[in-house]
């Protein structure tokens, strides 16, 4: 048996992204928690970074929308022109370096150096498209490392769960049509992107493998730990992923200002726990997990912790 090698990623480089004065996903959000992992003990391996490469990025995004995020921040840009997702003369190279350390985790994973990873980065991703950049997003690290795991480890079948605050739209649109890619939203419903909802669910339409599950604002972890056990669960086992990337959001959160799901961090615990359980019964136990959203940095702190320790519980 695997020992439960629980890896963490985080680096100061990530702090270069300035995103203005009183902007929710901020550099001091990522300090406080940068903060509290490297609190944690070092028996808690720490990842190394590296920069993606285009060809990285062109596995999930257009040759188009690259060059639209290069050509942005070369010319100074304050707001990248696809969406709303803010910039400063350092945002592509840490965009870079947010997929590269995700890309990094994968192939520790797949070597069998670790079990399972967390990786804080930032800018988050899960709300680029193929051709867009959107919702403080610039490049989708997740998207991309599930297609890195098919072209370059072989991986047949991927999930993607997501239970970030806000529904990830560009993880949607990307893997939409793909039925080698399960992607799983647990999100807060009728709040931005305005998308995921309940009856959008690819598999049903034999196109893809695509499952919504919107929650109702005050719901509570109670909601959203019944999702995963009432209708999550059995979808999941069927598709039987031999990965599970996870894109970490930590908004729906009690106190996040940008959510209302009300979770405490025995949600975050909860849904770590039977991520874990898939994926040792499908995919070895292997696991990356990126972070998303999540502003309210003592919180965000605290159930990114508790995730983390979930991962070698799990």
């Amino acid at each position: 048996m695997k020992s439960k090698r629980i890896g963490i990623h985080y680096d100061s480089c990530y702090e270069a992204h300035d995103t203005g004065p009183g902007h929710p996903e901020s550099a001091e959000r990522y300090r406080v928690l940068r903060a509290a992992l490297e609190a944690l003990p070092e028996d808690y391996p720490r990842l190394q970074g590296r920069k993606a490469t285009v060809g990285e990025v062109l596995l999930a995004h257009e040759a188009y929308y690259h060059d639209v995020v290069y050509r942005d921040v070369e010319s100074c840009a304050d707001v990248l022109r696809t969406g709303d997702t803010n910039l400063c003369t350092e945002s592509y190279d840490v965009a870079l370096e947010a997929t590269g350390a995700v890309l990094n985790a994968v192939d520790a994973v797949m070597s069998g150096e670790l079990l399972r990873a967390f990786c804080a980065v930032r800018p988050p991703g899960h709300h680029a498209t193929s051709q867009r950049g959107m919702g403080f997003c610039i490049f989708n690290h997740v998207a991309i490392a599930a297609r890195y795991l098919q072209k370059h480890h072989g991986v047949k079948r991927v999930a993607i769960v997501d239970w970030d605050v806000h529904h990830g739209n560009g993880t949607e649109e990307i893997f939409y049509g793909d039925p080698s890619v399960f992607y799983l939203s647990l999100h807060e419903a009728g709040i931005y992107p305005y998308t995921g909802a309940a009856e959008d669910r690819g598999m049903d339409a034999g196109i893809g493998a695509t499952l919504n599950l919107p929650l109702r604002h005050g719901s509570g972890g109670e909601g959203a730990l019944r999702a995963w056990d009432e209708v999550a669960e059995a979808a999941l086992d069927a598709f039987a992923p031999e990965f599970v990337l996870v894109s970490a959001g930590f908004d729906a959160r009690v106190r996040d200002p940008l959510g209302g799901l009300d979770w405490e961090d025995e949600t975050f615990v909860g849904l770590t726990e039977r991520v874990c359980r898939l994926a040792e019964r499908h995919a070895g136990g292997r696991v990356v997990s990126s972070l998303e959203g999540g502003y309210y940095p003592p919180g965000l702190a605290s159930a990114a912790v508790a995730h983390v320790r979930a991962m070698r519980g799990g």
